[in-house]
């Protein structure tokens, strides 16, 4: 894949046009993106803060600069929703965000300071003195529903602003697997061992550069004791009674109404 720095060289079957975590979408439309038109028109008028060509999956992708008009004809749409109507661009809305953040943070060499480009062979940056490349890096993180006979295991994070129950998870640390992490982070959180760790899937969440692997477990022992810094509350709800859960288009959701198969 080549990042194409030049307006000129651009072109793409879709474009995806950002501000934060939101997506440009055309009105009246089932989400519809916007044309290379309006792209162009940003360009010119200067509204967009940073952008990328993609020329494995033939794409245009820009992060338009804060509070930008975009007129009746268009609205924003998180980038969530995207993921929870299962657009059939959603996988390439993903990596496109997730290239922008990393471009977004990623404009300086660490080894000399100087300024970075973008490579025109493969996704890269460039440091245009010492000719380091610096490569689109992940942060992978795991997600676990744990049951306890008919009974899910649910927290409230400490962190966030919101009544929202979910499931526990945590990033994965040097030198761990995914399943010691899942044993990990339960036990730091709640003082619940669990046993028969499994596997389920896998979803990019690029907010701002996360994969987050899913997983199931069972309850083996231990009464639930909060870690107080990570969660404020964790509870056992039953299945008929479950509290205010993630919205759809999150693996959280998915795990906690069984929406997908094992």
């Amino acid at each position: 894949m080549a990042l194409i720095s030049n307006p000129a060289q651009a072109a793409g079957k879709r474009v995806f046009l950002f501000s934060e975590n939101k997506l440009l979408i055309c009105a009246g439309t089932q989400n519809e993106l916007p044309g290379a038109e309006l792209f162009e028109r940003c360009m010119r008028h200067h509204f967009i803060a940073d952008w990328l060509y993609d020329t494995d999956y033939d794409y245009t992708a820009a992060r338009l600069e804060k509070d930008v008009p975009v007129g009746e004809s268009f609205y924003w749409l998180p980038l969530r929703s995207i993921f929870a109507a299962e657009e059939i661009y959603a996988f390439e809305a993903s990596r496109a965000h997730a290239l922008l953040n990393w471009k977004a943070r990623t404009r300086f060499c660490s080894c000399c300071g100087n300024a970075l480009k973008d490579a025109e062979d493969e996704t890269a940056r460039i440091c245009v003195q010492c000719t380091r490349r610096v490569y689109p890096s992940l942060s992978p993180a795991i997600i676990v529903l744990v049951k306890k006979e008919d009974k899910l295991l649910l927290a409230k994070h400490s962190r966030r602003n919101t009544d929202v129950y979910t499931c526990l998870a945590g990033y994965v640390e040097p030198g761990e697997t995914l399943e010691s992490c899942v044993a990990r982070e339960i036990k730091e959180e709640t003082e619940i061992e669990v046993t028969n760790i499994r596997y389920v899937t896998s979803q990019s969440w690029p907010f701002p550069d996360q994969l987050m692997a899913g997983f199931r477990a069972d309850w083996k022992s231990g009464d639930i004791c909060v870690q107080e810094n990570e969660i404020s509350d964790a509870r056992w709800f039953s299945k008929d009674a479950l509290p205010e859960i993630p919205k759809p288009g999150s693996l959280a959701y998915k795990l906690i109404t069984e929406a997908l198969e094992e």
